[in-house]
């Protein structure tokens, strides 16, 4: 017989009862402590949060929310980005309650507090494990202050970790958590993949007597609505092939299965900023395997974590490099893992050499935590001594600037200059797909050539037609401008481009051009601006 379904606030007070019985405080000062460490750590976040500067990726999320007048616009406009829809979807409404930059810190660190909210109060890992991960720089730092999509993947894998005990009596809930999260980032829709197979081996085990029709009858609509969420994610974020992001349709079979056995084999090359410090290289990367391998008594949980060490590793290799944020999902897919193994008793029922390489990898998913707070601690002291991008310097000029605040700006780099929509309106022209815009579309539909020459006369044009100055805002430091004495030359940057010049185009830079002002900061988003005499 199908179990009864159960109410969502059902559920919630089960977790949360749960959650104070575990802790042996269902009272008040088990309450107490927890509102304290939340109220805590926002406190840290938001002052983190008043030292950050947005960053062009964070900007761009923001610029594509802004620019569709409904969520069914969206799709279109993300069709080079290579994300799902989820984190647009909500800077959309955002946007359209209240049309303001605000929007972005705000959702971002709403969704990581509700995460934080969701650990503490309804996870089985003892206080000091939450207070670890709390207070790492995953949800302190890249997942609430720095505004991008990993910080949804982390409140619904949480979520996700708290409904999986009541996946019985509520699979429909489990279900449509899973098909959100599939649509925060392509890292979490591989992982909802690994939860679906997870539960689907957890589900046939659990039935008595086992036949596969009632396993379709107990799964079937709860795997349609997370294979959806998986269809949904594959439709939008899957890039077109004149894509210049990611190499993915330029590699062929022997390719994928030679980078699968080195993903394998030296996994330190692909998830280096979560590797055990004070280990050699090699030896790091194999520690990586301990944290799955604690979790051999439960031969599915252990396969799931072993598919994304490997399928995170392979998309890191194939399609797109992977960071801290990006590798720090192993470390939340993992505790997610340990999560549903402690709800469900642990290894106590577990033969005793199980039961040691377990404590052995939960011992190793906390050195791993340790670790990676370590290393990256550095991003975050720089963040909070230093400025990472000048767009909020330039920003400020520009709006105080009587002569420039509605100049039409001609970037180049193009792509550098994304962050300033966030402080700044002014109109920006891209000469290298010949239309003004905030965002830049990374297809071979732009020119991958671009001269000096060219870019002066642009810049000409437009302040010819428009009445207003235009200003060139140049993001490559070692070009030289003034002086008649440089050679001609050519650079050779990120995304297939190249910007190149004559003799005569410096001659001519260093007539028609009046450096405005410098903006350098600790990152890459440093400008130089000329105004056209």
């Amino acid at each position: 017989m199908r179990p009864r379904s159960t109410s969502l606030s059902a559920i919630v007070k089960r977790v949360l009862s749960a959650a104070q019985a575990r802790d042996s405080v269902a009272n008040r000062s088990f309450v107490v402590v927890a509102l304290v460490l939340l109220g805590l750590w926002l406190a840290v976040v938001l002052v983190l949060a008043g030292s950050h500067e947005f960053w062009r990726d964070e900007v761009r999320a923001w610029s594509l929310a802004r620019a569709a007048e409904s969520p069914l616009d969206l799709p279109g406009l993300l069709r080079t980005e290579g994300h799902p829809l989820l984190w647009y979807v909500l800077l959309w409404i955002g946007k359209s309650i209240v049309d303001t930059p605000l929007v972005l810190p705000i959702v971002s660190i709403s969704v990581a507090f509700a995460a934080m909210a969701v650990l503490m109060f309804a996870s089985p890992f003892p206080i000091w494990m939450k207070c670890l991960f709390m207070f790492g720089a995953l949800p302190l730092y890249e997942y609430s202050v720095m505004a991008r999509n990993y910080g949804i993947s982390m409140l619904l894998l949480f979520i996700a970790a708290a409904l999986y005990r009541h996946r019985r009596t509520s699979p429909l809930w489990l279900a449509v958590v899973l098909a959100l999260l599939a649509n925060t980032n392509v890292h979490s829709t591989l992982l909802v993949c690994l939860v679906a197979a997870m539960w689907t081996w957890d589900a046939a085990a659990e039935q008595r007597p086992w036949s596969v029709g009632s396993l379709l009858r107990s799964m079937g609509l709860p795997l349609i609505i997370a294979g959806a969420g998986v269809a949904l994610s594959a439709a939008v974020a899957i890039p077109p092939r004149n894509s210049i992001v990611t190499p993915v349709y330029s590699l062929g079979v022997v390719d994928y299965l030679a980078k699968l056995v080195d993903v394998v084999v030296h996994p330190e090359g692909y998830f280096f900023e979560i590797l055990p410090v004070l280990l050699p290289l090699a030896i790091a990367g194999w520690t990586l395997y301990l944290p799955a391998a604690g979790l051999a008594y439960r031969p599915n949980l252990l396969l799931a974590g072993l598919g994304a060490q490997i399928g995170l590793g392979l998309f890191f290799s194939v399609a797109y490099p992977g960071f801290y944020k990006h590798q720090g999902l192993l470390l939340l897919f993992l505790l997610f893992l340990y999560w549903i193994a402690l709800d469900a008793g642990g290894p106590a029922l577990a033969r005793k050499w199980k039961r040691a390489l377990c404590y052995v990898g939960y011992a190793a998913l906390v050195i791993l935590l340790i670790s990676g707070n370590l290393l990256r601690m550095q991003a975050l002291s720089i963040d909070m001594r230093l400025e990472v991008s000048a767009g909020k310097a330039f920003g400020a000029f520009l709006n105080g600037s009587e002569m420039y605040r509605d100049a039409i700006l001609v970037p180049e780099p193009d792509y550098l200059i994304e962050s300033l929509p966030y402080y700044a309106q002014n109109k920006i022209y891209l000469p290298r797909e010949h239309r003004f815009g905030t965002v830049v579309f990374f297809t071979e539909a732009a020119d991958g050539r671009l001269s000096l020459g060219e870019l002066l006369s642009v810049a000409r044009d437009l302040q010819s037609r428009n009445g207003r100055p235009a200003l060139i805002v140049f993001g490559h430091p070692d070009v030289p401008w003034a002086g008649t004495e440089h050679a001609a030359g050519q650079i050779d940057y990120s995304y297939n481009k190249t910007l190149s010049w004559t003799t005569g185009d410096l001659v001519d830079a260093a007539k028609s051009l009046t450096l405005v002002a410098e903006f350098e900061s600790a990152g890459d988003e440093q400008y130089r601006v000329y105004a056209i005499r």
